[in-house]
């Protein structure tokens, strides 16, 4: 098995609005609580939620269908040798260009002589336009790339059109890994919104959960350490196909993030829950 010494982690898809920026926050966080050196590039000039989240590893580089774009994509992919891993979140309808720069680069011949592991993360829905996008960017990265599923009930509760199809026995049999993304409660979501528009600035996850000056309220941190330790097991039992081979090696299961609520409000004591 060959050794790899960088790795590579992109989204390459469509569709939007599917929890691709959703997943790569909480990658991120993952990253940073199993200490694994990470550089970022985000390519929604929009949203901006991986570089607004963690703005001294991740680079903005909005991506507006310009001329220019695919100078901006090589400029990544040659930059992929200065980091362990490289964690890229494109905007929705940018797969085209993304494919464009593998293929105009020679990129997957690059990468095999670098030692640079390349991993796609795919978004099955029940959508015929998706699958069928889905089903044309296997064809085209074939066996040169890993596969991660991810599924996200929020988005999509069943996959029938993907569960038991020929693209998902091809994907097994090229030994995708699979993630479900957790919902993430709307109480959760709206307290971290109001909590970022106080200070003014993005904050991930394991700074919330973790923070007591912060102030997110307790129940809310609560429900989301739950959902970043689902979240993070799984991120662990794939390790392999999300980081360069010595570290995911290295990986040991960790608790979540902790709370660092004062002691009396300590979550299941015998205390009134303070906000």
């Amino acid at each position: 098995m060959n050794t790899i010494q960088h790795r590579l982690v992109l989204p390459v898809q469509a569709k939007g609005n599917i929890g691709k920026s959703l997943e790569s926050a909480a990658r991120a966080c993952w990253l940073n609580q199993r200490d694994i050196a990470w550089q970022g590039f985000d390519l929604d000039g929009d949203n901006r939620t991986l570089s607004r989240l963690f703005p001294a590893q991740c680079q903005l580089i909005p991506v507006r269908g310009q001329p220019d774009d695919l100078d901006e994509l090589i400029s990544i992919l040659r930059r992929t040798t200065a980091s362990g891993v490289t964690v890229v979140d494109p905007r929705a309808h940018l797969d085209g260009e993304l494919m464009r720069a593998l293929s105009a680069t020679h990129f997957f011949d690059i990468a095999r002589e670098q030692s640079i592991g390349i991993t796609v993360l795919l978004f099955p829905l029940d959508d015929l336009d998706v699958m069928t996008n889905l089903d044309a960017v296997c064809q085209f990265c074939g066996d040169r790339v890993e596969y991660v599923v991810v599924r996200n009930p929020a988005r999509a509760a069943k996959t029938r059109m993907f569960d038991g199809s020929q693209l998902e026995e091809e994907l097994r049999a090229l030994g995708a890994g699979r993630i479900t993304l957790p919902v993430l409660s709307e109480f959760v979501k709206l307290r971290l919104a109001r909590l970022e528009a106080e200070h003014e600035r993005g904050i991930p996850f394991n700074e919330a959960i973790g923070s007591d000056e912060l102030g997110l309220d307790i129940m809310a941190r609560g429900v989301l350490q739950d959902w970043l330790g689902i979240l993070f097991g799984q991120y662990d039992l794939v390790a392999a196909k999300l980081l360069p081979t010595a570290e995911a090696a290295g990986i040991r299961p960790k608790a979540p993030p902790a709370i660092g609520e004062p002691v009396a409000a300590r979550r299941g004591a015998k205390a009134n829950l303070v906000s």
